[in-house]
């Protein structure tokens, strides 16, 4: 199934949700949100949000058009679709680095640091890093370059391709959870790995995984790497969600704002190609601009190819670097310089957006039962519940489904009770 057959679908659903949501008084209005499955309350606080800050509302300012920013992967659809891309990508071996390339980006001391955490084992760099190379020159060998001969289906037989497609992934997962490292390092890295490739190639890689993974199944997998395959760092295990699913919730809440006069800019952390062929007008129904999407980006050289490094000058659009982005693109090269009035968030490396910004009315938290910093914003919903003007709002899904649901509760995955917060 490709992206155009998931647009029209979902494209159709909304039309007759929006067709029948009407009540005993009067139908809703094509510009008014749709109940769809937000709690009651968020629904009422939404809906309030939109007349009030919309165009006709009386906090509406054409001179100053408010706008929204939102995350992206967990907010305005569910699970990652960089991780995504990166696990399409690795198993079906879309790689165009060379084998100097990949070596060079498999850093053996990162911020003083040369071991991965206690969580993946205490593995010393050199050792997963020696394993990964030795796997890559002999797939670059026999055939990703030039001279190799198998097919992938050969290849994929190999005891090589078997023991990289978990300790590539697990070296990320790594990255993200060592500190001093973390995820200002692991998403970047994530990225290196299109090197070879031009932009147009990683969004048509992007749509095969989209339209992969949006008919792929939820669930948990777990790889491991061969036990009869000698190598330094010996048998390792990379455990991911598979799938990805559309929140139509979220198609309907971008609408309802472009509609009212309130614009919409995703701020993600992951790859602005990626987030674009998502996001962008005409594909999975979400319908926003190519120009009102900030995410990371990477240099490219004369040929218009990625290289393995970090876009120089712009800033990687995690935590506070959000912020940063949205100062620099939004508010100074589009001359908004005004703060957002609304957020939609899921995560710590979203807290800052949602907090720094004295202009912003009402934050939406997709609830994945989380501690830390975005615990905090999360309790502060539930303590909110009873306030007509909250700045914060809890709204719950089921992570088996990757439905909402009408709660500020959401059901984890592999679960079936309800939870409320971490």
């Amino acid at each position: 199934m490709n992206s155009r057959y998931y647009s029209i679908i979902s494209s159709i659903c909304l039309l007759i949700i929006l067709a029948t949501s009407c009540t005993k008084e009067e139908c809703v209005q094509i510009d008014s949100l749709a109940r769809l499955n937000w709690s009651e309350r968020n629904f009422e606080v939404l809906s309030s949000f939109i007349e009030e800050y919309g165009s006709g509302g009386k906090y509406y300012n054409k001179e100053k058009k408010p706008y929204a920013v939102l995350d992206w992967d967990q907010t305005c659809a569910h699970l990652d679709v960089e991780e995504a891309l990166m696990r399409f990508q690795l198993f079906n071996l879309r790689f165009k680095m060379t084998k100097e390339q990949f070596a060079g980006i498999l850093l053996n001391d990162i911020n003083g640091i040369t071991h991965l955490s206690d969580s993946h084992g205490d593995i010393p760099f050199a050792d997963i890093n020696q394993d990964l190379i030795n796997d890559y020159n002999f797939l670059y060998d026999n055939y990703l370059g030039p001279d190799g001969t198998m097919s992938l289906t050969q290849i994929k037989a190999t005891l090589q391709y078997q023991d990289f497609i978990v300790k590539l992934p697990f070296l990320y997962d790594g990255y993200c959870a060592t500190p001093g490292i973390g995820d200002q390092y692991g998403y970047p890295w994530a990225l290196y790995l299109l090197a070879g490739h031009t932009l147009s190639e990683v969004k048509e890689m992007a749509a095969e995984t989209i339209s992969y993974e949006l008919g792929n199944k939820l669930s948990k997998e777990t790889l491991v790497s061969p036990g009869d395959f000698p190598t330094t760092t010996g048998v390792l295990s990379y455990s991911y969600k598979s799938g990805l699913r559309i929140l139509a919730e979220m198609q309907n809440l971008i609408s309802t704002f472009q509609k009212r006069g309130i614009e919409v800019f995703i701020v993600s952390a992951s790859y602005k190609p990626v987030v674009e062929v998502f996001s962008g007008l005409g594909t999975y129904g979400y319908n926003v601009p190519a120009n009102h999407v900030v995410a990371m980006e990477l240099d490219v050289d004369a040929e218009g190819k990625i290289v393995p490094q970090y876009k120089t000058g712009w800033v990687q659009t995690v935590r506070q670097g959000k912020v940063d982005a949205i100062e620099r693109v939004i508010k100074q090269e589009l001359g908004k310089n005004w703060d957002p009035v609304f957020s939609a968030i899921d995560s710590d490396g979203d807290y800052e957006m949602a907090t720094q910004f004295e202009g912003m009315n009402l934050t939406l938290i997709w609830n994945r039962v989380k501690g830390g910093d975005i615990g905090q914003l999360c309790i502060r919903a539930v303590a909110e519940s009873g306030n007509p003007k909250p700045l914060y709002i809890l709204q719950g899904r089921d992570e088996n489904t990757g439905l909402a649901i009408p709660s500020s509760e959401s059901i984890l995955f592999g679960k079936t009770e309800k939870q409320l917060l971490h």
